[in-house]
């Protein structure tokens, strides 16, 4: 269980990185953006997973709350360099679009640790929408 939970920090802190990556003062590419969209699913997919089991008693209360907070703090770090992030002016509804879904996974995470079993079920289809969204937002990009 406690390499486990090491593996999971360790995945997040690598995710974190990956999302600040290329968001800072420089132009982000297709492709650049293309890797925060698969970023942003990847969270908002592993976040329905963790409300859905949740929500059916497959975990303590105590895991839920943790684990859904490392998850917000790297949406939230995503979210937030994506508001700031800059791309050439073709890109720029698409880069809009993502920051938004990952605001609004940032939200839900943040809700999800203190949810109910009925919240934590909707938290999961809307996560699940949000990890479609981004999917979306990266095939298009390719």
């Amino acid at each position: 269980m406690r390499n486990a939970n090491w593996c999971r920090r360790a995945a997040l802190i690598l995710a974190g990185a990956l999302l600040c990556a290329g968001c800072g003062g420089s132009e982000l590419s297709a492709s650049a953006l293309s890797k925060q969209a698969d970023s942003v699913r990847s969270l908002a997919a592993e976040g329905a997973l963790l409300a859905k089991d949740a929500s059916a008693g497959k975990m303590t209360r105590t895991f839920a709350r943790i684990h859904s907070s490392d998850l917000e703090k790297v949406a939230s770090q995503a979210a937030s360099s994506l508001k700031t992030a800059k791309t050439k002016p073709a890109l720029e509804s698409k880069l809009h679009r993502l920051a938004t879904v990952a605001r609004g996974v940032s939200d839900e995470l943040g809700r999800l640790g203190s949810a109910s079993k009925g919240e934590q079920r909707k938290l999961a289809n809307e996560l699940q929408r949000a990890a479609d969204q981004s999917n979306q937002i990266s095939e298009g990009l390719k």
